[in-house]
């Protein structure tokens, strides 16, 4: 006892209180001999002799001292669960947000939409919980477990297969690791038995049944009876090993399996609800794209994460299983996510956005002039789109690719897009372009020029190609190939971007980890001389544009470039040119004569000593009619008996299946189905039916508007289409009996100018001599204009297989292709989605419609064809509107 009592100075041990170094042994552990505080170090001299053991043992003896393990608060604070952790990653993706201009109320709108789905996941805002921790689901985490409810799952020992001519005599130096093994043992119990454990750490140690949530609990019960689920439950420790508390993904059906598994596409799906309740600018495309082009991205979630936990983020993820889902979706799978978010929630219906705005957005990204907006906001007041939820409250509707339909639809009434149509018109745009160039002296500005469609598809695909260069994620989207040089820049410039923003972890790295790195950077770095000649802080050098996030891309990042080569040191190290054409401003040129608006270019024309004359040109006419197509899936055949026939001869089998006639699975058919007679029959009826009602009842009366026809100096004019100042005199107020469609105005024109009224009406036989003089010493420009008639190519896009898109895709004119790709990938959509909302509105304003140019602020559907493939055809995308 007196030599454990003995007074020592150690070296590097310090008091806290009073800063003495001299300390007593006792017990194995160091007290201090000024104040008596005991040091949380303790003392352990074991010195093993040879007598008390082995003769040759005495060489392994030695003093050790360590560390009394004890749980720090850090410690606790740092293991958070997968829950909390989403928390912070959402926390962090809703500031990205914020930051790029999203609105405030989207923060309380995700608030409401995460803890929602919380709620039902029975982790928090959940009242059925009696002690408040959060319930397990489905997709149970074990870390999640042991935080929780201090529930441990055992390690599968691995059976080792032992040979039976195995001695089972141990020999001396088996003997001597059991003893080793023992003794150590011994030893920690015996230093962990001098302190008494606290009632904190004891209640901390215990464990608690294991909560499960109603629907764990179902889907448990198809593995196991609910008593020996119980059982599970109490089994702290895991030495059941019978039954896994987690069932494999195979064994759950689709629903259960994605909305039950807490990964990062869930915050995408809260983020994207929230973004459309709030009815903000920021679209599900826009959403997707900003995921694309990492600005919000899984890369650096550690950085959202607080200090302490971010120090043992590694071991974090890898329990959460991080790794294991990817952080970037596309837009079906997004989409199909919703539709189960909102289904889960109980979400009933999304906001209609703001067409008119968006269509404005998607015309200027696509550098269009304003009147192509406001031709399609005229055609959307026309029959606004409804989006009827045909396929359930909580399908996500296609906002984005409706308004880009409404586009297409819009340039292809304008051009024709078949090949001929457009190169015609452009043509004759070019050449009065060329004369108002020259007519000019100085430069004519863009406004006052004509809108060239081939110009500006030249204009759009060299801006994607230049995007592209520096933009990786732009050049994906648009199926544009760059060079491996390029992605390796991208792709390093992306990694030190993360570098750069995560949390430093270098100080928690042991010695061998930095060694291990440093050789990878090493490694990484010789491949980079060897292959492109330069090293990572070579390349980092080059030509690098960094882009910010904005909602119109390619009209933002081009304008970037303009800038960049603008300035002289940077337009040196650009690796490439940009063209003289590329400043040309396509958006503020004219698009009104397109529309038969030729007024003012005709007096433009006229002062230059030019006549305008204007032809329509009409659709091709050699298009073959392929008809409508449609996808025929495989009727299942009933079971039925066969007998092999091992007699037949191989000429005869072949004959036999020459002979069997296969079911076309994709074919296209001519319209020309019609009802019977009697469905006929039924149909007229209902038409006289409703006739009739028509005319009896004044609401239902929708006719045209009556014409007058007046005697006007011996001839024969419709009131229509005069003005009130022309017939009537402003002294006159007297009410009329008959209606005015154009009401009477001018009223700055005094009683004394009624003679000047007379001679507008007079026919100027001597003037229109002198002009037609004139006209005929001028020279005459041709503008070719659409007479707004186009093909069309009608069917069922659903269920259509990837083969049947590219048979699809041939009888396309080229121009419609290219057209069809590049507004496809401006919202990050496929072809085929977009394709389909276009089909909806050319069958709804061809087929059915009934009159478009006789209507008065109603429209009238087509409810008497008795064309049954175009009636069913406009029943189901009618469905869609």
């Amino acid at each position: 006892m007196d030599e454990a009592n003995e007074v020592m100075e150690i070296d590097h041990m310090v008091c806290d209180i009073c800063g003495e170094r001299t300390f007593q042994e006792l017990a194995g552990y160091y007290y201090c001999i000024e104040c008596g505080t005991k040091k949380e170090q303790l003392a352990m001299a074991v010195e093993i002799s040879a007598e008390d053991t082995f003769n040759d043992t005495s060489k392994h003896a030695s003093s050790h001292a360590v560390k009394k393990k004890k749980p720090k608060s850090d410690d606790v604070d740092s293991d958070i669960t997968s829950w909390e952790f989403y928390n912070y990653v959402l926390r962090g993706f809703l500031q990205e947000l914020l930051n790029m201009g999203a609105k405030p109320e989207l923060k309380l709108m995700t608030l409401q939409v995460w803890a929602a789905y919380m709620g039902r996941m029975e982790v928090a805002f959940c009242n059925n919980n009696d002690l408040g921790l959060p319930k397990l689901n489905v997709r149970v985490l074990a870390r999640d477990a042991r935080i929780i409810y201090n529930h441990k799952q055992a390690k599968r020992k691995r059976i080792r297969n032992q040979s039976k001519d195995a001695s089972l005599v141990e020999d001396e130096r088996t003997n001597w690791r059991h003893w080793r093994k023992t003794k150590r043992k011994l030893d920690a119990s015996g230093y962990s038995n001098n302190d008494a454990p606290s009632e904190s750490t004891s209640q901390a140690n215990q464990s608690i049944k294991l909560q499960w949530s109603k629907n764990a609990r179902k889907s448990l019960k198809c593995q196991m009876p609910l008593k020996h689920l119980d059982k599970h439950s109490v089994d702290s420790s895991g030495s059941m090993q019978c039954h896994g508390l987690r069932p494999k993904a195979k064994t759950l059906n689709h629903f259960d399996r994605n909305i039950y598994c807490l990964n990062i596409t869930k915050l995408y799906v809260v983020l994207a609800i929230a973004l459309n309740l709030v009815e903000d600018d920021i679209q599900l495309s826009d959403l997707l794209r900003f995921i694309d082009e990492e600005h919000i991205t899984g890369r650096n979630v550690l950085g959202y994460l607080p200090e302490h936990v971010a120090v043992h983020g590694n071991a974090l993820l890898k329990d959460i299983e991080f790794s294991q889902h990817m952080d970037k979706c596309r837009y079906k799978f997004i989409r199909m996510n919703i539709a189960q978010m909102s289904r889960f929630i109980d979400l009933n219906g999304f906001q209609k956005p703001n067409l008119n705005d968006l269509a404005q957005r998607y015309v200027y990204e696509l550098s269009l002039p304003p009147m192509v907006a406001s031709y399609v906001i005229s055609l959307m007041d026309l029959m606004p789109p409804a989006f009827e939820p045909v396929f359930g409250l909580q399908t996500y509707p296609r906002y984005e690719a409706r308004v880009m339909a409404y586009i297409v639809y819009v340039l292809k009434l304008l051009f024709g897009l078949d090949d001929v149509k457009e190169r015609s018109i452009s043509l004759s745009a070019q050449t009065i372009n060329k004369q108002l160039v020259q007519a000019v002296s100085d430069e004519a500005s863009s406004n006052n020029l004509l809108f060239v469609y081939t110009e500006w598809m030249e204009f759009v695909e060299l801006r994607k190609v230049l995007v592209a260069h520096y933009n990786d994620s732009f050049a994906q989207r648009f199926g544009v190939n760059t060079q491996l040089g390029r992605q390796v820049d991208d792709m390093l410039n992306k990694e030190r971007k993360e570098k750069d923003q995560e949390y430093n972890l270098n100080d928690t790295l042991t010695p061998a980890l930095q060694r291990k790195q440093e050789n990878i950077c090493l490694i990484f770095e010789t491949l980079l001389s060897q292959l492109y000649g330069e090293s990572s802080k070579e390349i980092a050098s080059k030509d690098h544009i960094e882009f910010q996030p904005t909602l119109t891309p390619a009209h933002s990042y081009f304008k970037r470039l303009l800038l960049h080569a603008s300035r002289a040191e940077e337009s040196e190290r650009m690796s490439v040119k940009i063209p003289n054409y590329m400043y040309e401003e396509h958006s503020e040129r004219q698009l009104a004569p397109f529309k038969n608006q030729t007024t003012e270019l005709a007096e433009r024309l006229t002062t230059h000593g030019f006549n305008l004359r204007v032809e329509e040109l009409p659709c091709q006419q050699d298009y073959e009619k392929v008809g409508i197509f449609q996808t025929l899936l495989n009727k299942r055949r009933k079971p039925q008996e066969s007998r092999a026939n091992c007699d037949i001869e191989m000429e005869q089998w072949l004959a036999e299946l020459s002979r069997k006639e296969k079911r076309p699975a994709f074919r296209f058919r001519q319209p020309t189905a019609k009802y019977g007679a009697q469905y006929q029959l039924r149909v007229q009826e209902r038409a006289i039916r409703r006739e009739k009602l028509e005319k009896n009842n004044p609401f239902w009366k929708v006719q045209a508007t009556p014409t007058y026809i007046l005697n006007l100096q011996n001839e024969h004019v419709s009131l229509n289409n005069l003005t009130s100042i022309q017939i009537f005199d402003e002294t006159n107020m007297d009410p009329l009996k008959l209606p005015l469609e154009k009401p009477r105005r001018h009223l700055e024109r005094s009683p004394n100018k009624s003679n000047a009224q007379d001679e507008l009406l007079q026919p100027k036989v001597e003037r229109n001599g002198e002009e037609h003089e004139e006209d005929a010493s001028r020279q005459e420009l041709v503008l070719n204009i659409s007479n707004f008639d186009c093909w069309l190519l009608h069917g069922y896009m659903s269920k259509i297989r990837d083969t049947d898109k590219r048979e699809l895709r041939v009888l396309f004119p080229c121009s419609f292709r290219w057209l069809l790709d590049i507004c496809a990938a401006t919202i990050g959509v496929p072809w085929d989605v977009l394709y389909e909302q276009l089909l909806v509105l050319e069958v709804m304003f061809h087929y059915g419609v009934e009159d478009l140019n006789n209507h008065n602020n109603l429209l009238r559907l087509k409810y008497n064809t008795m064309n049954k493939d175009l009636n069913l055809l406009t029943k189901t995308f009618g469905d869609m509107w």
